[in-house]
């Protein structure tokens, strides 16, 4: 899941204590892991900032027009990606959940892509 909050007027502060910043949720039965939490500070003035532990940071100011975004994983893979149903991995590019470059090196030869 990703969203995005933007403060409309005033201060505030900011905090966030979310696991999986390094390291994402487990897969299993050679299943990739999941993806990992990210945080980032757009500031009005055109900076950014990234917590140094990517999901956790506590007191950060935010002033209107600054927007914080946040991405969340879904869980880890289950089963070897290679041995998916073709027809599967297709529905997965055109619904755009990968791109070609990812299909190819994630399922080279399953569909005939020669990485």
């Amino acid at each position: 899941m990703r969203y995005r909050i933007k403060l409309l007027r005033g201060t505030s502060r900011a905090s966030f204590v979310m696991d999986h910043g390094r390291v994402g949720p487990r897969g299993a039965l050679g299943g990739h892991d999941g993806g990992v939490n990210k945080v980032v500070v757009n500031y009005a003035s055109g900076e950014s900032f990234i917590p140094p532990h990517l999901s956790k940071a506590q007191d950060i100011l935010i002033v209107a027009g600054d927007a914080i975004t946040v991405s969340t994983p879904g869980g880890g893979g289950y089963g070897d990606p290679a041995d998916r149903d073709p027809a599967l991995i297709e529905r997965d590019l055109v619904r755009g959940y990968y791109t070609a470059e990812q299909i190819a090196e994630k399922f080279a030869g399953k569909l005939g892509v020669k990485n």
